[in-house]
């Protein structure tokens, strides 16, 4: 290094503690962050809410990254600063449990803890990953009763399904119920004269529609297996025209259209048609505000 070239600006874990270089990955950052506080945690200590899904592989919206989430059993008061946010002791104390030897609360009752202050999209979408990750759908059900968003966790927790391989698949499905739109199959393996095709996202046998969700995490994916960009956006182009040759339309999605609820509905509907299916979700499941607060029960 010369002389004259900056420091790296050096990050802040806790009092005393430093890292001199930031992981690329925001997660990866955070787990540091938990790892420096775990020497100041008594034997009561755990780490719940955003610090426990990152230990867990759950996904994340509008996370607290910056700030270790710890909860203490035996008592105490709330306290939150810069670096960590600890949580007061339940009234019922949480399942608790130990991930990559750190301690923290379960699978289901941190995906419980998320699922009760998101929208009914992400809230389905925690529950799919829950599942996927080998949560029990009973013991979810039982964490998400009472407290606030109860009832719009509950209807995620009943609709989810482990079939959904990424956060925004189960964005769209949150949608598709929401919006009355008839629900595709997921995750159906296609082939043609020449063979495997491949397994499409959502598949609407009656209609002959395929829709896939294009998200970071498939082309990070690609790459990783040494696949460029343009290697993986050719494929795609071959793989939808394979699609096309055995009387499919294909439907491509990325975040942003998901984010326009309208567009991503009209899109489905041009394809299979006006027909509204009502789903039977509970109110507070069709609200695109945060759920409100509600009693324990």
């Amino acid at each position: 290094m010369h002389s004259d070239d900056p420091l790296p600006e050096r990050i802040r874990l806790r009092r005393g503690v430093l890292l001199d270089f930031a992981p690329l990955d925001e997660r990866e950052l955070h787990r540091e962050r938990m790892l420096a506080a775990r020497p100041t945690h008594g034997l009561g200590t755990y780490f719940n809410q955003d610090s426990a899904a990152v230990l867990h592989g759950l996904p994340l919206w509008g996370a607290d990254l910056k700030r270790v989430h710890t909860l203490w059993l035996f008592g105490g008061h709330g306290q939150k600063n810069d670096l960590a946010h600890g949580y007061r002791r339940p009234k019922v104390l949480p399942n608790v449990t130990v991930v990559d030897g750190q301690r923290t609360t379960t699978l289901a009752r941190t995906a419980a803890d998320l699922m009760r202050r998101y929208r009914f999209g992400p809230a389905l979408a925690v529950a799919d990953a829950a599942l996927r990750l080998g949560a029990d759908r009973a013991e979810l059900i039982a964490e998400v009763s009472g407290g606030r968003g109860c009832r719009l966790a509950t209807e995620a927790a009943r609709r989810a399904d482990p079939r959904s391989e990424s956060a925004y698949e189960s964005v769209c499905r949150g949608v598709m119920l929401q919006q009355g739109i008839p629900l595709p199959e997921l995750q159906v393996e296609m082939s043609d004269a020449a063979g495997f095709i491949g397994r499409v996202d959502f598949w609407w046998r009656l209609f002959k529609v395929v829709g896939e969700f294009d998200g970071a995490v498939k082309l990070t994916e690609a790459m990783l297996r040494g696949r460029t960009p343009e290697a993986e956006f050719a494929a795609r182009a071959a793989r939808d025209k394979r699609l096309r040759g055995i009387g499919q339309t294909v439907l491509r999605w990325v975040a942003d259209d998901i984010h326009a609820v309208g567009p991503f509905v009209s899109s489905i509907r041009a394809q299979i048609g006006d027909a509204v299916v009502d789903h039977g979700l509970c109110p507070e499941a069709m609200d695109y505000k945060r759920p409100p607060r509600r009693r324990a029960s």
